[in-house]
């Protein structure tokens, strides 16, 4: 009876979870936080994990799982290091991580899921360069994160090093993924 139920791709109601959890943080967050705070790719990724489970997406719930798998230890460590540990911002998080490592098993990610990946990364970051303030510095979008200076010698190095590591990641992913953890084969 429950054999098939963690097929997301034969259940894409698995979505509703992390439908539901976005929808919470995102209303948390423009009206107690920062709305500019949206342009962080956290959201970005579930929503695109979210589509990508209800679509059928392979390329979308792998480029939404990979960047929430980069994106959740940047907040852990945040919340960690300012203890906040926000009810919404925390099951947002983790729920998408559960539901997007149980969804990224039922497909077979498109060789191309680098590129699409790459692609959001940088219109995240410029988006936030128009959208947001400075100070924030959102995906950034500005300048090397505190406590990251002394390892760049400026931020066009930081930046080149961000999108060389992030690109190897994800293709890493990609090629590890396919071979040793799908267990279906759904096309794209």
């Amino acid at each position: 009876m429950l054999d098939g139920l963690f097929k997301i791709g034969r259940h894409p109601s698995w979505g509703i979870p992390l439908l539901l959890m976005l929808i919470w943080h995102v209303t948390d967050t423009v009206l107690n936080l920062n709305p500019q705070y949206l342009f962080f790719v956290c959201y970005s990724a579930n929503l695109l994990l979210c589509i990508g489970i209800f679509r059928r997406s392979a390329l979308l719930v792998g480029v939404g799982f990979g960047w929430l798998l980069i994106a959740f230890p940047l907040w852990l460590y945040d919340a960690i290091l300012h203890n906040d540990w926000t009810p919404s911002c925390t099951m947002f998080h983790i729920v998408g991580l559960l539901v997007g490592g149980t969804a990224i098993r039922n497909y077979r990610l498109p060789r191309h899921t680098w590129l699409f990946a790459m692609s959001l990364g940088i219109a995240l970051q410029l988006l936030a360069r128009i959208f947001t303030d400075e100070t924030l510095n959102i995906n950034s979008a500005f300048r090397i994160y505190q406590g990251w200076e002394k390892v760049y010698p400026n931020y066009a190095t930081f930046y080149l090093a961000m999108l060389f590591g992030f690109g190897i990641f994800f293709i890493s992913l990609t090629h590890v993924h396919n071979r040793y953890f799908s267990m279906a084969r759904v096309s794209p």
